[in-house]
């Protein structure tokens, strides 16, 4: 080949290595199509696991917004019960207040009671010593 002449020996020699070299592609094809195939199957499986994985992120994302709904309806009963308790807490404190102002008005009507059956029990004490046996 150095110096310019073509080989063309042709035969046996130059077929078999050939025939080889398909036999060693041949069985790199099958190795591959075997990765191919493991690859094929764990894309499947990724797949699926991505899929309820989204379905799993839906799932949560309705759980939240539910969550938020009812955070927001309890807010709201909870500021209704808070506004009924401090209508109760005045009501209450305007029943004491009243309470001890009618105390105070019953207080005041026994002590005149009590003035006047004194000064009836002075005025006949008094009488009896004066005005006579």
């Amino acid at each position: 080949m150095a110096d310019g002449v073509a080989d063309v020996r042709g035969g046996v020699e130059d077929v078999m290595p050939l025939q080889q070299r398909l036999e060693e592609v041949e069985v790199g094809l099958n190795t591959l199509t075997s990765e191919f195939a493991r690859i094929a199957a764990e894309n499947v499986t990724a797949n699926t696991k991505l899929r309820l994985l989204e379905e799993n992120d839906h799932r949560h994302d309705e759980s939240i917004k539910e969550i938020k709904s009812s955070t927001i309806k309890m807010e709201i009963q909870f500021s209704a019960i808070m506004a009924k308790f401090d209508s109760l807490e005045s009501k209450i404190f305007s029943l004491l207040q009243q309470a001890n102002k009618d105390s105070g008005a019953e207080r005041k009507l026994w002590m005149d009671m009590i003035k006047y059956i004194v000064l009836i029990a002075l005025g006949a004490a008094a009488g009896n010593q004066f005005l006579g046996k």
